[in-house]
């Protein structure tokens, strides 16, 4: 039945299928862009709200093991929060179970009850939130609300969780609408494209139509020589009883173009597709010949080096090189290249400013049909950025707040890796407990605003008197430590107690206050009263008690076990 009909129909028909096909994959394809952009959207406030509520939780965990009160446990955690401030678009909100505002980018918001605030579509907003957060839950909530400095509601999606401990909701959100905008300007375009080429096919498919009326002979003969090569010209068909042998003559040219055609859009589409990526990557993107000699860069290339492509190109990408790695680690990478076709890692390179960077690079090895490397794909990206937040995450997370010094975490990590050293050198070490004596009073008779700044003063005394390879904590409250590593003589550690019990002792002067404290030292050695770091904390802390108990004060000396006599001096 098929066979009987108009051969110009047929062509049509087959037009109208592709061309739906098309339609059908293009708003697949731009459905899919737009919904993994919300994903990416939501995730970005997922993991913004993660890490504000992992900062919380570190000053909760304060708080509950007695280091710090409720009320400054809260303040430090909003302090913590508010550091972590990505832009006028992106920032983390706090607000308590009233719902009062807690902490926010916009200042005058601070504070207020925002229970009667509605979004632009008249839903109780921050209600909708203490619903979803309750119990340390959470959820996604789509609305719209203006952008900071701006009256015009616009499509937003906030991600919000609970933290059950304080009453607290946590808050992060994305704006949307430039994701939809983008979605209707591609779709416009695409269905500009589509009647264009709708038209062009229509247009092709009449000139085929006409082009197949002349004579069954004179077309086959003329087949048969383009077929060979030749250039002809294609005469019109005069008689309908030759259509068979016109048709498979036909059927063959035909496939021939149709092929070819195939062949050169997909082609086409592929470098337009290519082309649209290499310049819109937000990474550095730089290609590489057989000699390794730089052929293409991307955009990114330059904002990220400072090079323009005039500069680097024909030139060796040594160009970047910083020189903070040896031969060794190039001929490394060279190596893994040559015998895996890739390699990806960490590496310092130098901008045309002078300015050295890390980044994350990734080579891939371009081959050719017999396997050979006749060019190189890097791509790169800065991540000084990322690094210089790893670092400061890092070191907040082991150093105190107030004084600076390590922590009880880093301080018995450190205690651990001294003993191992010491262990493997056959040397000795020694632990120096001290606690304040008077301090509590002084705290409690003129607050917090003297208290501290006299923490402050102990520690950096603390600092002065010992070597700069002396580790220094405070362990919480009024109680510090210190680790001297490598100790000679047991006379050594007496020694720096005796430093510390004198220079703490010295008057605290701050204004026209006048603080007098006293310090307790307690010494252990290993492994003469320990191997373990609770094991020498334990012995330290023992003997100062033990000496209190003795109604003696200073230094105490550890025995050879916790529960031991100690010498008092």
């Amino acid at each position: 039945m098929i066979g009987d009909l108009r051969i110009g129909f047929r062509l049509s028909f087959t037009v109208v299928i592709l061309l739906a096909a098309l339609a059908g994959v293009s708003a697949y394809a731009l459905h899919e862009i737009r919904d993994r952009l919300l994903t990416e959207r939501q995730s970005q406030s997922r993991v913004m709200v993660r890490g504000a509520i992992s900062q919380i939780a570190r000053f909760e965990d304060l708080e509950r093991n007695g280091s710090l009160g409720r009320e400054q446990a809260q303040s430090e955690a909003i302090r913590a929060v508010n550091s972590l401030y990505f832009g006028p678009d992106l920032y983390v909100w706090i607000n308590d179970s009233r719902p009062v505002v807690l902490a926010h980018p916009v200042q005058a918001i601070i504070g207020r009850d925002v229970g009667d605030i509605r979004d632009a579509d008249g839903r109780p907003l921050f209600r909708e939130f203490l619903r979803l957060s309750a119990a340390s839950g959470h959820g996604t909530v789509t609305y719209r609300w203006p952008r900071v400095n701006d009256d015009v509601p616009r499509l937003k999606i906030s991600y919000v969780e609970g933290f059950a401990p304080w009453d607290w909701t946590v808050g992060a959100g994305a704006y949307v609408d430039d994701i939809d905008a983008a979605y209707d300007e591609a779709a416009r375009r695409f269905g500009l494209f589509a009647l264009l080429a709708g038209l062009a096919a229509a247009l092709v498919a009449w000139l085929v139509g006409v082009g197949i009326t002349r004579p069954l002979k004179q077309v086959t003969r003329c087949m048969t020589r383009l077929a060979a090569g030749e250039s002809v010209e294609v005469p019109q068909p005069a008689r309908g009883d030759e259509m068979g042998d016109l048709m498979r003559a036909l059927g063959d040219f035909k496939r021939h173009l149709s092929e070819k055609e195939q062949f050169r859009e997909a082609h086409d589409s592929v470098l337009r597709e290519a082309g649209t990526v290499f310049n819109l990557i937000s990474d550095a993107v730089m290609v590489t010949d057989r000699r390794n000699h730089i052929k293409l860069v991307n955009p990114a290339f330059t904002r990220i080096t400072g090079f323009a492509p005039d500069e680097v190109i024909g030139r060796s990408p040594s160009i970047l090189s910083s020189g903070r790695h040896d031969k060794a680690f190039y001929a490394a990478m060279w190596e893994q290249l040559s015998s895996g076709g890739s390699w990806s890692g960490e590496v310092w390179n130098r901008a045309k400013s002078g300015e050295v960077f890390p980044e994350w690079l990734s080579i891939v090895a371009i081959r050719d049909r017999a396997g050979e490397a006749h060019g190189y794909v890097a791509t790169f990206s800065n991540i000084a950025e990322r690094k210089r937040r790893e670092t400061r995450m890092r070191w907040q997370a082991e150093h105190d707040a107030l004084t600076g010094l390590a922590n009880r975490v880093h301080f018995e990590t450190a205690l651990a890796v001294a003993l191992s050293q010491a262990r493997q050198t056959g040397s000795e070490l020694a632990v120096l407990f001290i606690s304040l004596e008077g301090f509590k009073e002084v705290a409690d008779t003129l607050g917090r605003a003297i208290g501290d700044p006299v923490l402050s003063v102990m520690a950096k005394r603390l600092r002065q008197i010992v070597r700069a390879d002396d580790v220094v904590a405070r362990l919480g409250g009024d109680e510090f430590a210190v680790i001297i590593p490598m100790l000679q003589h047991e006379g050594n550690a007496r020694f720096v107690a005796g430093k510390i019990v004198s220079c703490l002792a010295e008057p605290v002067i701050l204004g026209n206050t006048q603080a007098q404290i006293s310090a307790n030292v307690g010494v252990a050695i290993h492994p003469h009263h320990g191997t373990s770091p609770k094991e020498l904390l334990s012995a330290a802390d023992h003997a100062i008690r033990c000496s209190k108990q003795a109604g003696r004060s200073g230094i105490a000396m550890a025995e050879a076990a916790p529960s031991s006599a100690i010498r008092a001096s």
